[in-house]
């Protein structure tokens, strides 16, 4: 089901694994990825899961200064929403994966497990066998 549509992410409530699904679909920085993460950070409230899915195949490299909104703001707003599996569909730039890689270093694995894919369905498959 989708939750919001805009041209550079699609929010989706994915009832296959029950996880909310941000789906990013262009290069975005800046307020309109903030706006984004927590129109997102909405729907994982409102529907009581534990489960998250980034689908950052075509986002492209991400801010330094987006980076530490993410892993200062974002990331504790998520950890005290619930957020306790985070599955990442990785782009395959090479640039664009190694600014997920230094983002997920800041995230670090202590409080949610994140796991990386380049697949939707594998994704969803691993999701499925975590606890609710």
């Amino acid at each position: 089901m989708i939750y919001s549509d805009e041209p550079w992410l699609t929010i989706h409530w994915d009832e296959s694994c029950q996880a909310v699904r941000l789906e990013w679909k262009s290069y975005v920085e800046g307020e309109p990825a903030k706006v984004g993460l927590n129109a997102g950070l909405e729907l994982f409230k409102t529907k009581r899961t534990n489960r998250w899915i980034a689908d950052v195949r075509r986002l492209g490299p991400i801010r330094q200064v987006d980076q530490q909104w993410v892993s200062e703001d974002w990331h504790p707003r998520a950890i005290a929403a619930g957020v306790r599996y985070m599955a990442t569909i990785i782009p395959k730039s090479s640039i664009a994966r190694l600014s997920i890689k230094q983002l997920h270093g800041k995230l670090g694995n202590a409080e949610f497990i994140i796991n990386n894919f380049d697949d939707l369905e594998l994704a969803r498959d691993w999701l499925r066998s975590q606890p609710r």
